[in-house]
């Protein structure tokens, strides 16, 4: 500054726009600048790490930017727009100790990740810092290409008096706090917009059958999600998805731990005792923080009656948290469904909700007979739909006609009824299967206008963006539908692949064993962790986890992966040839990734010829899929990507 002020504040401009958008994509929120450093928080240690990462990265990259970066985890004070407390004290201290490129921090943060493979990490002693009690243990980041101080050249603020003070080398200083608890969390942006988010925000618990014979356990069920959708539709409102919310389904779990762990302030919970046409639900609205009750009703009913009841339970949440009451919330089936079609609609939903092939063709059996009986019905229509999509999808009936069974479908729903949002995604995704690209973010973008907080259409078009190679923005989106259903294992699985395909590869590991943390059985997460392994040439390590996979097709395949990797030719051509005779029908896109994956150019657009005629799913992944990035040179490969419609850049 003293020497070139201009210089100066053109440094200062890049550092920033490094960090902020690396920053956000992390889930961070940038507190404040002090002069040349930045006080900034995040959700949690590895969403630090990852952001601390990717900004040395490219500070290194500018040849321009030298920082130093000091990590701590602990509590704050907000106050008069500014937040105090030893965390921000301590993570200070520990940045001065910082050489230009390197990353510090507690002792605290190294426990976070010490089991998580993709952070190294190297202890540089206990450290008395000026103006804190106790020593502090200090670590550094080991990954390959940052640089770990050694004790003897450390200088920093410390007790010590007469230490040296350091010379300058235009290094620019970045403080991280990491904010874990929630209550902290949420009282820290209490004058911030995302304030109102974390305080509006609710999960719908499952409803308990109180029925005398315990059999209408679809019915309380149902009713639990029909008010979840109906609350979704409050743009202000945060409502966690039905995957999640429904995990704890008949669990004797502590409410503040459940709404700890979905993140929300709010619990919806009640029973539901069905009588023939005579109905009783009880619903109670809690308070998170304590497990105080803010309300509780009790209603007594005929069915007739249970869309109104919808209605007024809805509402009194809606009075309870001070929500504004839009007209987008009113109950549209109210005026559109009778008693028996919605009951029939209800118990689709159930068997729906199971996702297998048996219980999948019971639950469109469910919405074929409601459509019997009124086949004006949109929401009947728009479940019809999802069914022919997911059974074409996942080669349960064939799939030409499945998908065009699936799109009349959903076209019918939309001239019925073009507010509900189910419509427009499933003829979103047939359009995806069309590789009508364009057409298929228009229709998700239509659902998505009408439920902002629909999990389900923020994953397809995530899975979208995947496709067209927008994986930033795919990331974003994935990260938002994490926080709408945080315990769905399906959503990590897909960020997973995402972030696979984008050589994201540290956050794709997170993402896939959070998969297996939810689910140790999960379809073919074992798989692509093992093929992020192989891209970070850890041989050994994927074929650890390939081995895992429970799938005979899944698991030859990703063996074959690791074996090529590991020159063990002879044992690939012989699980190759056996695959061929017995897979090939529906895995012509594996066999071509593995073909490409050895080079085999000619044999590789071969079997991806074989793929694009049955039009397998996975084929529309090509664009982003590592395994093939020795064909993209090959002018066949240009030609492939324009019959599919993709772009090339």
């Amino acid at each position: 500054m003293g020497k070139d002020e201009q210089k100066a504040f053109e440094i200062l401009k890049k550092n920033r726009e490094i960090h902020q958008p690396v920053i956000e994509s992390y889930n961070g929120k940038l507190i404040k600048e002090l002069g040349d450093g930045i006080l900034t928080s995040f959700p949690t240690v590895s969403d630090a790490l990852f952001a601390a990462i990717k900004i040395q990265q490219a500070c290194s990259a500018s040849k321009e930017l030298s920082l130093r970066i000091g990590i701590h985890e602990g509590e704050i004070i907000f106050e008069n727009n500014d937040i105090y407390g030893d965390a921000v004290n301590i993570a200070s201290r520990i940045q001065t100790l910082a050489i230009p490129g390197s990353i510090l921090f507690s002792k605290k943060v190294a426990d976070e990740i010490k089991n998580k493979v993709e952070f190294h990490t190297a202890s540089l002693g206990s450290f008395e810092f000026k103006n804190v009690n106790e020593s502090i243990e200090v670590f550094a980041l080991a990954n390959d290409g940052f640089p770990v101080p050694k004790r003897s050249i450390m200088e920093g603020k410390l007790k010590k008096k007469n230490f040296l003070k350091r010379n300058v080398i235009f290094a620019l200083s970045f403080i991280m706090i990491v904010l874990v608890a929630f209550s902290i969390y949420k009282n820290f942006f209490a004058k911030d917009d995302k304030a109102e988010v974390i305080d509006k925000s609710i999960a719908v618990l499952p409803f308990v059958d109180m029925s005398a014979g315990k059999d209408q356990e679809y019915f309380s069920d149902g009713l639990s999600e029909e008010l979840l959708n109906l609350l979704s539709k409050i743009p202000e409102l945060k409502v966690i998805g039905r995957t999640s919310s429904f995990s704890f389904k008949g669990k004797n779990e502590d409410l503040r731990s459940i709404a700890q762990k979905l993140g929300v302030a709010h619990i919806l919970e009640g029973s539901v005792r069905k009588d023939g046409n005579k109905i009783r639900v009880t619903a109670q609205l809690i308070r998170a923080t304590d497990g105080s009750h803010l309300w509780s009703e009790t209603y007594d009913r005929d069915l007739e009656g249970i869309f109104k009841l919808q209605d007024d339970i809805a509402g009194a949440v809606v009075k309870q948290l001070k929500l504004k009451l839009l007209t987008t919330m009113a109950n549209a089936a109210s005026s559109s469904t009778n008693t028996e079609v919605y009951n029939l609609i209800l118990q689709g939903n159930y068997f729906s909700e199971k996702r297998d092939k048996e219980n999948l063709a019971k639950a469109l059996d469910f919405y074929l007979r409601a459509l019997a009986i009124d086949s004006l019905n949109a929401r009947s229509w728009a479940a019809v739909a999802k069914c022919y999509s997911l059974q074409s999808n996942w080669g349960w009936i064939d799939r030409n006609p499945g998908f065009e069974k699936a799109r009349k479908a959903a076209i019918k729903s939309i001239e019925l009824d073009g507010t509900q949002a189910e419509g427009h995604r499933i003829l979103g995704a047939v359009k995806m299967w069309d590789y009508d690209w364009a057409g298929a973010e228009a229709e998700y973008q239509k659902a998505l206008n009408l439920e902002p907080g629909n999990a389900d259409v923020l994953r397809n078009i995530g899975i979208l963006y995947r496709c067209l190679g927008r994986f930033d923005e795919g990331i974003l989106l994935y990260k938002k539908a994490i926080s709408l259903d945080p315990i769905q294992a399906i959503t990590y699985f897909n960020f997973g692949q995402l972030l696979y395909q984008a050589n994201r590869l540290e956050e794709a590991i997170v993402a896939l064993k959070k998969v297996l943390d939810l689910n140790p059985q999960f379809p073919r997460a074992h798989i692509f962790l093992g093929m992020v392994y192989l891209l970070q040439e850890k041989p050994e390590l994927s074929l650890d986890e390939m081995s895992q996979e429970q799938d005979e097709a899944w698991r030859s395949f990703g063996l074959m992966l690791t074996y090529q990797a590991l020159g063990r030719k002879k044992e690939v051509d012989k699980l190759l040839s056996n695959y061929i005779i017995k897979f090939s029908k529906n895995q012509a896109y594996q066999i071509a990734e593995i073909y490409a994956f050895q080079g085999e150019k000619d044999k590789a657009f071969e079997w991806l010829e074989e793929s694009y005629k049955v039009r397998e799913t996975r084929l529309t992944f090509l664009k982003g899929d590592p395994l093939f990035k020795n064909l993209k040179n090959d002018p066949r490969y240009v030609t492939f990507m324009k019959k599919m419609k993709l772009p090339l850049d």
